[in-house]
């Protein structure tokens, strides 16, 4: 029961007339410090120099409005709602479990109608405090929705009245206060049956001393969203509305400042929306203060693009240990763990020099978690685990994945991902064989078969350019890698992964461009169907096969063997296609249109005695592979 939970678990976190509260007054800006004496800076607010409310009156609490049902916000006004920019100064108290958040986000009306009002979500634990935007304080009203987007199970949203109506296409900047604490949930996870223990291994994010770890939509809603809510019981709901949101903002413009107040332990380094970041240098305090001073880190990311991610926020007390490629960060006791994830690294290597170049982007990052049952989680280059015990070579399928992102990174997540999971059955191959490389490919074809479109062009589906589901970018994109090494070979994809430059991918057609730089055959074919759109799956099967003696110069006897294969899906494949006989084999492709026949004849010394058409590289409606013994004997 309970490893089930934990398979389960695994697969949520790598991987939720208006009544009105009105809102009229600035609240004070430092509202996590003890007193005077004892913290060592204030916080002021840009907010407060944007309003001409007075800044000392006392903020009314926000609480569930009235009547909630009287609020009737759409899920159609959710989702026409995309923030351009977040521009945030974060304030934390892990002793308190304490977060505030001054923020200055830009929104855009992408709906086809005006915008009365907006509606803009944080977790359920944190309280809305003032709204601002177009040199008024806004009148909202809040009220808690049931929305796994969060670990709670909730969200705190508040719904505020525009000045004036947001046209589509028109974009608003907004100013908003909020705050509340963060503690270790695991709500929602409880809620559908899991054992505590178990959901709370999974439900790992928190604030506390020497870990603060917030990793964003999904698991904490730490900064305002505005999505339609859904529950881990509605089959994949939850997953598309969050996939659908990181593509929707991944351009996006984040900016991060960071205040972090501590006694003992100083924070030594955070990840803010993927990125290892030190502190400050300015905010170094001294050492010899009383005991009972809070000191204060800060930690700051510059402008960057969001990207497909859900903008986490971790701050942590850790030690460095470095080695050639990777960067542990262990706690405390946890030192000596890092010697085999050190060893596992030049393990993989060779392989990711293979196909990806001698020079890594960046290193891989690996940061102990809390807990020793905490599942990992990843972000970019960043894995989050658990430092355990363990042989390195047991650690090189994890520390391969990694490396693919250490190596190979693209603003395109059907590339960054597709590529990492890629690379991550060819190590499977590497190891163990490339049966077992096709079997690991394919424990996600039926997933992905599932949620194809049976009628493409009717049924919605996704193309990898604008995919939102992992089923898509991640696994289907594994197998059109794989595809596309049966096509060009490996010398010849190796080579167009390490002609890719992401600086210079600015439309879709690039990556099809650096391909056919290096194979000149036309494979416009394969993206169109395979990338550019969705067209579903093929469906292979072997319509006729017919072998016949051949007396060659000389009197030499070999056997021609033509296989017909037909595909009824709407989807063009190329189909690798074996013939075996008693002594031999031989492999050739083929390539099959949608709702058509191709022949493909291969000639042997001896008569054939097995055909199989696809050997699991090619997904397929149903099975991906297809096999014929031939007993009747050859025609002489």
């Amino acid at each position: 029961m309970r490893k089930a939970y934990r398979v389960f678990l695994l697969g949520v976190s790598c991987a939720m007339g208006l009544g009105i509260h009105a809102q009229t007054t600035k609240p004070s800006a430092s509202t996590h410090g003890s007193d005077s004496t004892t913290v060592l800076f204030s916080r002021s607010s840009k907010s407060a120099q944007s309003s001409s409310a007075p800044a000392d009156v006392a903020t009314p609490s926000t609480s569930k409005a009235a009547n909630p049902a009287a609020i009737a916000i759409t899920d159609a006004e959710r989702s026409a709602l995309t923030m351009l920019r977040y521009d945030c100064d974060v304030h934390l108290t892990p002793a308190k479990h304490a977060l505030s958040v001054d923020a200055h986000i830009t929104v855009r009306n992408d709906g086809t109608q005006p915008l009365q009002r907006i509606a803009l979500q944080i977790s359920s634990t944190l309280q809305w405090d003032f709204l601002h935007a177009s040199g008024a304080n806004l009148t909202f009203a809040a009220h808690t929705l049931d929305s796994d987007l969060d670990h709670t199970g909730q969200v705190n949203e508040a719904v505020a009245v525009l000045p004036h109506p947001l046209a589509p296409g028109a974009t608003l900047p907004l100013d908003v206060l909020y705050s509340g604490t963060v503690e270790q949930s695991a709500a929602r996870l409880v809620r559908l049956g899991a054992p505590e223990d178990v959901a709370l291994a999974s439900e790992w994010d928190r604030m506390e001393p020497q870990f603060t770890g917030l990793r964003g939509v999904g698991n904490v809603v730490w900064f305002p969203v505005s999505v339609p809510p859904a529950l881990l019981g509605e089959g994949t709901r939850l997953f598309n509305e969050i996939g659908q949101w990181k593509l929707r903002e991944q351009s996006a413009r984040i900016r991060l400042h960071v205040m972090v107040e501590y006694k003992d332990n100083a924070p030594t380094l955070a990840v803010l929306n993927g990125v290892v970041v030190q502190p400050d240098a300015q905010t170094a305090t001294d050492a010899n203060l009383p005991a009972n001073v809070s000191r204060v880190a800060s930690f700051t990311l510059a402008q960057e693009p969001i990207g497909f991610r859900p903008l986490g926020l971790f701050v942590l007390t850790r030690k460095k240990i470095s080695a050639d490629g990777i960067e542990i960060y262990a706690r405390d006791g946890d030192e000596d763990l890092a010697a085999n994830y050190e060893k596992a690294v030049p393990l993989v290597r060779p392989l990711a020099e293979q196909w990806f170049g001698t020079h890594p982007q960046r290193p891989i990052v690996v940061v102990d978690l809390p807990e020793q049952d905490d599942l990992p989680s990843e972000d970019r280059n960043i894995l989050f685990a658990p430092l355990r015990q363990a042989e390195a070579q047991d650690l090189t399928p994890v520390l391969a994945h990694m490396e693919s992102h250490a190596y190979f990174q693209s603003p395109r997540v059907w590339m960054d991902e597709g590529v990492a999971q890629f690379f991550t059955t060819l190590w499977t191959e590497h190891v163990a064989g490339r049966a077992a490389a096709i079997q690991q490919l394919n424990s996600q074809r039926g997933a992905l078969a599932l949620v194809e479109p049976a009628q493409p062009g009717k049924d919605a589906g996704q193309s990898l350019i604008e995919a939102y589901s992992d089923i898509y970018y991640r696994d289907k994109a594994a197998f059109v890698f794989w595809m596309l090494r049966g096509i060009l070979g490996d010398g010849a994809l190796g080579q167009a992964l390490r002609a890719y430059n992401p600086a210079l991918d600015r439309e879709p057609s690039y990556f099809q461009r650096t391909v056919q730089s290096v194979h000149a055959k036309d494979i416009e074919w394969f993206f169109d169907d395979w990338i550019y759109r969705d067209r579903g799956l093929p469906d292979l099967s072997i319509a006729n096969v017919y072998t016949r003696a051949l007396l060659l110069h000389g009197g030499v006897k070999k056997y021609l063997t033509s296989v017909e294969v037909q595909n009824s899906g709407t989807c063009a494949a190329q189909v690798p296609v074996t013939v075996q006989t008693s002594t031999s084999e031989e492999s050739n492709s083929v390539l099959v249109p949608a709702h058509g026949k191709a022949t493909v004849r291969v000639v042997l010394p001896n008569a054939a005695q097995t055909v199989t058409a696809n050997d699991g590289t090619v997904p397929e409606v149903g099975t991906s592979s297809h096999q014929m013994h031939i007993t009747i004997a050859p025609a002489q």
